[in-house]
């Protein structure tokens, strides 16, 4: 899949066997490092931010079409809420496109 590995490594990503998974934070440099924003609204919109990049620019689906897949096929997550950076990922099945 050619591009992918570029657009996945531009944003937090991890892969497992089954899942592509594009992660959003809400506040990645912290408010320690000038950051205010912890919320999970903000990290749900970052997460499908970097999973429709990852989609149209490293899989090479069209934009309309990556939205309604992660509409009606991925999953989305709570990744952490522990600290004041909240997470959200994205589960994209890799079989969805073998």
């Amino acid at each position: 899949m050619p591009g992918s590995a570029t657009v996945a490594f531009d944003h937090p990503f991890a892969e497992t066997a089954d899942h592509w998974i594009p992660i959003g934070l809400s506040d990645p440099d912290g408010p320690e490092n000038g950051g205010t924003a912890t919320s999970l609204d903000i990290a749900m919109k970052t997460a499908v931010r970097h999973a429709m990049a990852f989609l149209t620019e490293g899989v090479g689906l069209a934009g309309p079409v990556a939205y309604a897949y992660l509409s009606a096929a991925s999953d989305f997550q709570c990744s952490q809420v522990v600290d004041r950076t909240t997470g959200i990922h994205a589960l994209i099945r890799t079989a969805d496109f073998a």
